[in-house]
């Protein structure tokens, strides 16, 4: 046998092997957050570009279903203020 196995495809040859290492608990939820996200804003944009919903609209929109979420938190006003803090620094960044 050969150094140059052709037996095997390049690629396959070249694979190191590295033990499997579960991502921290924190990570994994912040990356899973980050797809969620990610999907919520493809639908806003998709509905924006197509010209379906008009900014305000979106937002009352998105206001009323959080409003439907917050029915089954137990820290609503630790909550509210959580967002209205997230709203005014991101409406400063315009």
């Amino acid at each position: 046998m050969t150094d140059n196995d052709d037996s095997k495809p390049p690629s396959e040859s070249k694979i190191i092997q590295l033990k499997s290492r579960a991502k921290p608990k924190g990570q994994t939820a912040a990356l899973r957050m980050l797809r969620i996200a990610d999907e919520i804003d493809a639908i806003i944009l998709r509905h924006m570009d197509a010209g379906d919903i008009e900014p305000k609209e979106l937002a009352g929109l998105l206001s009323h279903r959080l409003g439907t979420l917050m029915k089954n938190i137990e820290n609503k006003q630790e909550l509210i203020d959580l967002c209205v803090d997230v709203l005014r620094k991101q409406a400063a960044g315009d």
